[in-house]
């Protein structure tokens, strides 16, 4: 029975892995769109926006900006963490290995940690970051939408 078990947490635990992969990779490539929209729209001249809304508009950028960063970053510990935890299971398997168990002194659950911590800022700059674009955007043109 403990075979099976074990067998259904590899699974669920495989597509777990699988789906953070492809939430880090959505927020950072809707962030980098949401960048590349905000920057085109700069270089319109027709673009204009009253003082609070540019605000708004430059806050929008730097948090799609900081977005970005936080994906790579989750990333970068996500990659860690696997190298760590690999690392562990071969010292497990083989008692003379002798790679050490931490990379920049830290081990394989602090980069877990890291990892979903950075994820879920980038979620909130990126919520935060296109809440302010739309808004920003909608007032530029709310004379053309109505």
């Amino acid at each position: 029975m403990t075979h099976m078990a074990d067998d259904r947490y590899n699974r669920w635990q495989g597509l777990g892995i699988a789906q953070l992969s492809v939430a880090v990779a959505l927020i950072s490539g809707l962030s980098v769109a949401g960048l590349g929209a905000g920057l085109a729209l700069l270089q319109n001249e027709e673009f204009l926006l009253s003082a609070p809304f540019r605000c708004a508009f430059a806050a929008s950028l730097l948090l799609l900006f900081i977005a970005v960063f936080l994906s790579f970053g989750a990333v970068i510990t996500r990659l860690l963490d696997f190298r760590l935890t690999a690392r562990k299971v071969r010292k497990d398997t083989k008692p003379n290995y002798d790679k050490p168990l931490t990379i920049f002194w830290l081990g394989p659950d602090a980069y877990g940690r890291a990892t979903w911590g950075l994820f879920w800022a980038s979620c909130l700059s990126f919520a935060v970051g296109v809440v302010l674009l739309v808004v920003s955007i909608g007032t530029a043109y709310a004379d053309r939408l109505l």
